[in-house]
């Protein structure tokens, strides 16, 4: 499961007609932060997946809602957001089963082993305690459609212990 070193790197507002929407760009280290990647040429791997070269070749894992097209998620009415009712709120967004054939229409876009598709995120925000920051959770599911295989047979998670809410506005962001 990918996720130990994925982190949001931006949380933004954005304003639309009545209605309050979130952008958010979470970012992995880079791949080889840890440890020096090898890979064994003369063995054949089951996929890209499990092919040392291939994640060497890519650096870096971005799951955003900002960075290829501009999408994000309606979080509610403007008029009804606090931070009170932030807290506790679960969001399931691109449900399964969806369209996996057209990134443009999920609410975030991906880059794992080339262009990606994210879907089925489930993100819960816990406020913490006298702050305006929250602990938030999100898990996912990943389909390695630059490769071609539109099942989203992967996993991802990130565990965020502390973000301030940003500022609500067309251009406000944390991170």
């Amino acid at each position: 499961m990918l996720g130990s070193l994925l982190s949001i790197r931006r949380w933004t507002t954005e304003i639309k007609g009545d209605d309050l929407w979130f952008h958010f760009h979470l970012e992995t280290d880079k791949y080889n932060a840890e440890r020096h990647i090898e890979d064994d040429e003369s063995v054949e791997y089951p996929s890209d997946w499990e092919a040392p070269i291939v994640w060497g070749n890519y650096h870096s894992c971005i799951i955003s809602s900002n960075s290829w097209h501009f999408c994000g998620f309606k979080v509610c009415a403007l008029k009804e957001y606090s931070l009170g009712m932030l807290d506790g709120l679960l969001l399931h967004l691109d449900p399964l089963p969806c369209d996996m054939e057209d990134p443009d229409r999920r609410v975030f876009r991906a880059y794992l082993l080339g262009h990606d598709t994210v879907v089925d995120h489930h993100i819960e925000f816990s406020r913490i305690k006298d702050t305006n920051s929250f602990a938030i959770t999100w898990r996912g599911k990943i389909a390695l459609t630059y490769a071609g295989y539109y099942e989203p047979a992967y996993e991802f998670a990130a565990k965020i212990h502390s973000l301030e809410a940003p500022e609500i506005g067309p251009a406000s962001s944390t991170g």
